[in-house]
């Protein structure tokens, strides 16, 4: 039973979402909007449950000396600290003489998300830079006529997203306009928003087809790893 009941609730419910879509019936609107306001409540349960296991993995690292358990102190430490400050009342840090309390902008929560956590953040987007620097020079070593022309355009386009680009390329005038723009300028422009564009829209519609068939793999049953199957 522990794998029928988690099995016939995704059928249930999966079915009852795809009905909402296609069945303008007040009574399905009323019944989607019921399960997304579930779906709401068993992620917050499940976020509570994720937290609770980051802690009790990074506490038994502490406990037993594993190696580089030094990372997990700072970590237990935000994580108590940011709960702390956003379940404190407002009123109480009002009190102390803060401008403002709870995850309210001028509140504690908010000082230490915007001083600590988006410099972090920044610095780690930062750094994927310079490693994304050296997947593009090895992607870029030509041997095949297709990394020649991944080459090409990647230079086009970032030459033509700089100012330089700007300054020593020539200036055409756009055809059935009167205005004028630098060619690698336009040129990079078109690039995104023709071949670049067109590729991503085939992408996103592959990957849509593949998610409604996984869908549907877990709905009618075939798909059964999210629940424990094989």
């Amino acid at each position: 039973m522990r794998r029928e009941i988690p099995l016939f609730l995704t059928i249930l419910f999966g079915c009852l979402m795809v009905i909402k879509f296609f069945v303008p019936h007040p009574w399905v609107a009323v019944l989607g909007e019921r399960l997304e306001g579930w779906t709401i409540i068993v992620a917050a349960a499940a976020v509570v449950l994720g937290v609770a296991n980051v802690a009790r993995i990074h506490a038994r690292k502490i406990a037993r000396r594993e190696p580089e358990h030094g990372f997990s102190y700072p970590l237990l430490f935000g994580l108590a600290l940011m709960i702390i400050l956003g379940m404190t009342p407002a009123s109480w840090w009002v009190a102390l003489g803060a401008p403002a309390g709870g995850v309210a902008e001028g509140s504690p929560f908010d000082f230490f998300y915007n001083r600590a956590y988006v410099p972090m953040q920044g610095t780690m987007f930062s750094l994927l830079a310079f490693f994304i620097a050296s997947a593009a020079f090895r992607a870029f070593r030509i041997r095949k006529l297709e990394a020649a022309l991944l080459a090409i355009t990647a230079v086009l386009v970032m030459i033509g997203r700089v100012p330089i680009g700007a300054a020593i390329s020539p200036t055409i005038h756009l055809p059935g306009s009167a205005e004028s723009q630098p060619l690698l300028t336009w040129l990079q422009d078109w690039i995104m928003n023709v071949p670049n564009l067109a590729a991503k829209r085939a992408i996103l519609i592959g990957a849509a087809l593949g998610a409604i068939a996984t869908g549907l793999k877990i709905i009618l049953g075939i798909e059964r790893s999210a629940i424990g199957g094989d």
